[in-house]
């Protein structure tokens, strides 16, 4: 039997629209946990109810003298957030056993339920509020870590943590009814969507393609291939610089700015360069500044 697949579905209440409507503890709770998620239950297992329009076993509480209850229901409410998750049929009894042997007919608890957010308590199973109820049969079942306590759930934390692993968001009951949408009901009329079966679905369908093709409209029995077109590259390279413009000519200077070739003391091999017509001279005597002057000390 444990190798045998089943399924919990979490059922999460968001706050309407128009909050004005709602209970004070539920305007309460959406303010403590800074979301519009307020309430939760829990559905056990894929058993529908006696016309196949409900939740079999759905484990919820309270505020009222009723406590913990396992109900039919069939969560159509539209403010409905539905969260499936997979397990196996022993788990799946497992946790039904605990709901009936240790949670039915146990009180609300408002205490837990403000401490769940500032100084949580270990859960005792004596009382409940909504999400330790959900959390207390997850872990009873295997789907919540055993090291976790129940008392410090909230609805917007489970919807957190199992958003990202459930393996459908929808209302069980919806998905029931799709999934049996080739059966008949006992009038005799399909109960497929649109009333159509399939064979008049694909018979439509072929009438549909028919009439397209009879408006001129080609209709595609091939795939063809694309020509195939060179990529262009992501980054064009960059245009020739044009030619550097004509370099300069350097002109020679002494050091009292006269022209190669006058008289200075004969003229060494330093200053020996070639007379220009004009402009500055350079010459290595040009570097010499202060002559065989001592630096000061």
């Amino acid at each position: 039997m444990s190798d045998e697949g089943s399924c919990v579905t979490l059922i999460f209440y968001r706050i309407n629209p128009k909050w004005w409507k709602e209970p004070a503890l539920n305007l309460a709770s959406a303010v403590a946990q800074m979301s519009n998620l307020t309430h939760c239950e829990i559905s056990l297992g894929e058993c529908a109810g006696g016309d196949g329009q409900t939740m079999k076993h759905v484990a919820r509480v309270f505020n009222d003298s009723v406590g913990v209850e396992l109900v039919e229901r069939t969560g159509r409410n539209p403010q409905n957030v539905f969260i499936q998750l997979g397990c196996s049929k022993a788990a799946e009894h497992k946790m039904l056993h605990y709901v009936r042997t240790q949670c039915v007919g146990k009180p609300f608890s408002n205490y837990a339920m403000v401490r769940s957010l500032v100084w949580p308590r270990e859960t005792d199973h004596q009382s409940f509020f909504c999400a330790e109820l959900v959390a207390s049969i997850l872990k009873v079942g295997g789907l919540l870590d055993a090291n976790c306590n129940p008392g410090s759930a909230t609805p917007e934390m489970l919807h957190r943590i199992y958003a990202a692993r459930g393996a459908a968001s929808a209302n069980p009951c919806i998905l029931r009814e799709l999934n049996n949408g080739n059966n008949s009901n006992a009038m005799g009329v399909s109960t497929f969507i649109g009333n159509l079966t399939p064979a008049e679905r694909v018979a439509e369908r072929e009438a549909l393609i028919k009439s397209t093709s009879a408006h001129g409209t080609p209709v595609a029995r091939h795939v063809s291939m694309a020509p195939i077109v060179a990529p262009q590259p992501l980054f064009q390279p960059a245009r020739r610089r044009a030619d550097s413009p004509p370099r300069g000519h350097f002109h020679s200077v002494n050091r009292d700015y006269v022209q190669l070739g006058a008289s200075r003391g004969g003229g060494g091999a330093c200053s020996s360069r070639c007379v220009t017509s004009s402009g500055i001279q350079l010459t290595m005597d040009s570097l010499k500044f202060g002559g065989t002057k001592q630096r000061p000390r």
